[in-house]
């Protein structure tokens, strides 16, 4: 379900703005390609002004991509489902319509692996919300589609295998651990983006 209301689409407006906004926090989704649909945890369904509920059903792929800034969606979603349809990961940062009635910025890092036919079945990846850090307002969009990955993005996937690992052992206090070290590198994911930026001015 979206919250296309703004302000006054949820009852609890002021707790979804509280979790939005909380810097200790780094968002996962899931792509499941053959059924077209992303899963998405809490931060990332309400980024996407969704409801968490929809998010951990599953929202269809075209329907989550309406959560991205009208501005935005054609070069970002380029990238996106060029990815999609090759496999490659991708690092995006962009505008998005959030639950909170705010439009806010975020930092998407996301791939999708082909199985052994080479077939892409399912993406995954992180999102961080970089609203107060100083950035352009147009899209900045990297891609790499069927080539060796970089070696922080080789992190974040191994990071990622490790965050799902645990999570389905029950480990409480190394999951709390994984979160972190997401966040961080979400963090430093964006600090290359602007580095990437300051280069274009140049």
């Amino acid at each position: 379900m979206r919250m296309s209301g703004g302000v006054h689409a949820h009852p609890g407006h002021e707790e979804l703005q509280t979790v939005l906004d909380d810097a200790d926090t780094v968002g996962r989704w899931q792509i499941d390609v053959r059924r077209g649909i992303v899963i998405a945890d809490p931060i990332v369904a309400l980024l996407f002004g969704f409801t968490p509920e929809f998010g951990a059903a599953g929202i269809p792929f075209a329907t989550f991509n309406g959560g991205v800034h009208p501005d935005d969606r054609a070069h970002v979603m380029k990238h996106i489902l060029g990815c999609a349809e090759a496999g490659g990961w991708f690092i995006a940062e962009h505008r998005v319509c959030s639950a909170d009635g705010q439009i806010r910025r975020i930092l998407a890092r996301g791939k999708f692996d082909p199985d052994e036919t080479g077939a892409v079945v399912s993406g995954r990846g992180i999102v961080v919300d970089i609203t107060q850090s100083d950035s352009g307002d147009d899209p900045l969009v990297a891609s790499r589609i069927s080539q060796a990955t970089p070696p922080l993005e080789h992190v974040v996937d191994l990071v990622l295998t490790s965050y799902r690992a645990l999570k389905d052992l029950g480990e409480p206090k190394a999951l709390a651990s994984t979160e972190a070290l997401l966040l961080e590198l979400g963090f430093s994911l964006a600090r290359a983006q602007v580095r990437a930026r300051l280069a274009q001015l140049h």
